[in-house]
């Protein structure tokens, strides 16, 4: 096998990771993150060898491919985690929230719960 054609593989092993971490980011958790981090050194791992061979076209515009799709994968897992870290940050919110603080309005299982303002002597039910 050619360095170029060897170059070659190496991106698709890296894009294949990130595919491999992608996937897991469909069902986040902290899991998740912690063995999606191996899967990113995978994909570090096989793109540091960066060599400066020279290219048949043929290759370089395969690699271009192949980058783009690294690229695309890259993007999604970007978003992926994005909305991971959304989502527990909006979840913990609502977890910080102490049973006295009427913010929330919910249980700690998600129950609405009736809310009384010591602020006025009105009374607000949510639910």
């Amino acid at each position: 096998m050619s360095n170029g054609n060897s170059e070659l593989e190496q991106v698709k092993k890296a894009r294949a990771s990130l595919q491999k971490f992608r996937m897991k980011l469909l069902r986040p958790s902290v899991a998740t993150l912690e063995s999606g981090a191996a899967d990113l050194a995978v994909a570090i791992e096989y793109l540091e060898p960066a060599s400066r061979i020279k290219r048949s076209p043929v290759l370089a515009q395969s690699l271009r491919l192949e980058v783009a799709g690294l690229r695309r994968e890259l993007e999604q897992v970007n978003a992926l985690l994005e909305g991971a870290g959304n989502f527990y940050q909006g979840w913990a919110r609502l977890l910080g929230l102490g049973s006295e603080d009427e913010a929330a309005n919910y249980r700690a299982n998600g129950q609405p719960v009736a809310c009384i303002s010591s602020a006025s002597k009105n009374v607000v039910v949510h639910g």
